[in-house]
């Protein structure tokens, strides 16, 4: 239909419908995040609910209702541990001494190096609090991810267990729209979609678990106090592919720098988490994770981008599997193809096992 139109005139109605979309996107978040991520958690506990379903012949509200439950448990449980391990460190005097002690260290190193004062380091911090508190606009973007917090928090379990429930009528629905003489490809993207959403979903909460235990682990050993609490909130990093990683080790660096009486700490801290960075984006999430969703890296980093630019970090965490499942509609689609191609990965590409063989030979020839 748009092709009875000059190129520059169907662009900008591209270009239109894009900018549209976008916007609609931003102004529905608080709306539309909660949905989409009870989409990926419906995956991540479909093959539970479909054991009590099908292998012990549970009723199917039975079936659901338990995954659900047994989800929530697992979340209220990690945020028991983290409410009580904030609550001890609140009150924990002998971190708040050596908070301030190092404080007034970095201070007067400070004030050694480029001449500024205590008075004017302080001074600035207030200030710098207080211009953040009277701008309405920052305050009102913290009101606002609260509320979305609590409305997510408070929505998700019950859209997760409805499209648990219900998820049979969804598919009928787009066998429906597909219509008889799209059927067979209906089906075959349908299970495609299905099968790399679980992989997916079910991977990286693998990571996110093996992660935790050795966060949590390699604190306690290091010494750092509130290693459990550090140890869960860094992996929870990990939901985030690539930017998650390289972040999550800020907090328990600047945490070990602020509270603990040994500098020297906050380097062997710094230490470990690049290490197992490179240990998790090399070896671990390739294994577990692995190309699932077959995503081009440079379009996996920019959709990344985009998603947090849209919906921060729930955007962040949905967009990955959002564009598997536009690669798999692609890849289907005869027209769509080429699309197909520049979001994917050569599977004859370059790889980190690749590049081992390739030193390995290298070695064996001399």
């Amino acid at each position: 239909m748009l092709r009875q139109y000059p190129v520059l005139v169907r662009l900008t109605i591209i270009l239109l419908f894009i900018i549209l979309v976008i916007y609609s996107l931003i102004q529905a978040k608080h709306i539309l995040y909660p949905i989409a991520l009870s989409v990926l958690f419906s995956y991540l506990l479909y093959p539970l609910a479909a054991f009590f379903e099908y292998k012990l012949k549970f009723p199917r509200v039975l079936a659901v209702l338990i995954p659900v439950l047994l989800f929530l448990s697992v979340i209220s449980g990690a945020l028991y541990i983290f409410i009580t391990q904030i609550q001890s460190f609140v009150h924990d005097n002998e971190i708040k001494e050596q908070a301030v002690h190092n404080i007034l260290f970095i201070q007067a190193v400070i004030e050694g190096k480029y001449n500024v004062s205590p008075e004017d380091q302080s001074n600035w911090i207030a200030q710098s609090i207080r211009e953040f508190f009277e701008n309405e606009g920052q305050i009102k973007s913290i009101i606002l991810w609260a509320a979305g917090a609590v409305e997510a928090l408070l929505f998700i379990p019950i859209f997760t267990f409805f499209m648990l429930l219900f998820r049979h009528r969804a598919e009928t629905f787009a066998h429906k729209l597909a219509q008889r003489r799209h059927a067979e490809l209906a089906e075959k993207v349908i299970k495609q979609i299905s099968k790399v959403t679980i992989k997916y979903i079910s991977g990286v909460s693998y990571v996110v678990l093996i992660l935790a235990v050795l966060h949590s682990t390699a604190l306690s050993i290091i010494g750092i106090k509130y290693a459990l609490v550090l140890g869960i909130l860094t992996a929870s990093f990990s939901f985030i592919p690539y930017f998650g990683t390289i972040v999550s080790g800020i907090v328990p660096v600047l945490f070990t720098l602020i509270a603990n009486s040994n500098p020297y700490l906050a380097i062997v801290v710094a230490i470990y988490y690049i290490g197992i960075t490179l240990i998790d984006h090399n070896i671990l999430t390739p294994s577990i994770v692995g190309g699932k969703v077959h995503l081009n890296p440079f379009i996996t980093i920019l959709s990344i981008i985009i998603g947090a630019a849209i919906w921060g970090i729930p955007g962040m965490i949905i967009v990955v599997p959002f564009m598997g499942v536009v690669k798999i509609i692609c890849d289907n689609v005869e027209s769509l193809k080429p699309f197909g191609y520049i979001l994917g990965v050569d599977k004859h590409g370059l790889s980190i096992n690749k590049i081992a063989r390739f030193f390995m030979k290298k070695n064996d020839n001399m």
